[in-house]
């Protein structure tokens, strides 16, 4: 255990330890610390929440974190879908939940669009 992440006091109201794992640089290193001991609590399990519009590096780098030996806990895949459906779905004029998107337009100006999350009912 390290002195930048002591154990809390009382550890009897932790349930459950979860690691938000987006599969990149600080993530990563994060899991690798915990699976070698150097951070802690040991997490009890790992959560991607899979946008489903990720480059191809992150999925492969996400299944060598997955793979045998790597990870001593659970790695599990969350999704409510493709992100980019819902930014096409609003560009034909249905509702959704707004987000900050960037993007280049024809005219080669920089400017910002609403990107939104799905409804849920």
């Amino acid at each position: 255990m390290n002195a930048l992440f002591p154990p809390p006091a009382d550890t009897s109201t932790i349930r459950l330890g979860a690691l938000s794992l987006g599969a990149g640089v600080q993530s990563t290193t994060l899991a690798l610390m915990a699976a070698h001991g150097e951070v802690g609590p040991m997490p009890d399990c790992a959560i991607f929440a899979d946008t489903g519009w990720e480059p191809k590096a992150v999925y492969g780098h996400l299944a060598w974190l997955k793979s045998p030996n790597v990870l001593p806990f659970p790695v599990h895949i969350v999704t409510a879908g493709n992100n980019r459906d819902g930014l096409v779905r609003g560009a034909q004029g249905e509702r959704w939940a707004s987000i900050p998107a960037f993007t280049r337009f024809a005219s080669g100006n920089v400017g910002m669009i609403r990107r939104q999350c799905y409804p849920w009912n």
